[in-house]
């Protein structure tokens, strides 16, 4: 399915501000911003967890451990990288642009592109099966998809990641400000149960713990990420996500 492109409007006078959420449609990109939806009940987030400082091209890493009805286990990671001019696979990364997202280019003039890693695994011996359900990766502005995943909803929007699995996920960002309209900080990130509306709590029973997002050195420019960390959007333990504007 083919979407318009139609770039967030932010405020970035405002240092203080509401992240926001919502499911990808086929009229919106999957990150699009409304009010947060911070459950009280459900996990916390740590802005700088005890591991080793990130890459010095990567923006952040949301990491989150995922629980099945039936007890399995899935530890999440979704590493996204600083924007570039261009991708080690830009042909084949704009021809998929061209195909999958209508109208992208001209959303943007002077487009740079993020690059996410997102990988799935469990412990040995264990099995993730369809009948534990589907979770969900959000990334910024209008993703195009390669590896272990499956469209969610529409394609150019989240997708679905396998258990276990790895996949990369490459959109388009407005060049300059990460906080500025377009910029790659004004857009959602993270993982959530694959339910449309994102009921809570989530029909599939998928439980999220131990959401925390790492921001290394190349965020240091958005005054929006650094306050990830207080707000995870966390649906009383049906989402580990993070980012957005109002």
């Amino acid at each position: 399915m083919r979407r318009p492109v139609l770039p967030a409007v932010v405020a970035v006078a405002a240092i203080a501000f509401v992240l926001a959420a919502c499911s990808p449609g086929s009229a919106h990109p999957s990150t699009s911003a409304k009010p947060a939806r911070t459950a009280g009940s459900g996990p916390v987030a740590s802005a700088t967890p005890s591991t080793s400082p990130l890459p010095a091209d990567v923006l952040f890493e949301i990491t989150a451990t995922a629980t099945a009805p039936d007890g399995t286990v899935a530890q999440l990671a979704e590493i996204v990288h600083a924007p570039v001019a261009a991708t080690d696979h830009q042909a084949g990364d704009q021809t998929q642009l061209d195909a999958e997202c209508d109208s992208w280019q001209q959303a943007f003039s002077d487009p740079q592109y993020v690059v996410a890693n997102v990988t799935a695994t469990v412990s040995d011996g264990a099995s993730w099966s369809d009948t534990d359900g589907r979770i969900a990766v959000d990334m910024a502005s209008y993703p195009v998809w390669s590896g272990d995943q499956d469209p969610f909803q529409a394609e150019c929007a989240s997708a679905t990641i396998h258990i276990p699995g790895t996949a990369r996920a490459v959109s388009p960002v407005a060049g300059g400000k990460p906080d500025s309209d377009g910029g790659w900080a004004v857009f959602r990130y993270g993982f959530s149960t694959a339910t449309p509306g994102q009921a809570t709590p989530a029909p599939s029973g998928i439980v999220f713990s131990a959401c925390r997002v790492q921001l290394g050195t190349a965020a240091a420019p958005s005054i929006f990420a650094g306050t990830w960390a207080a707000h995870p959007e966390t649906d009383g333990g049906a989402a580990c996500r993070f980012g957005g504007t109002s």
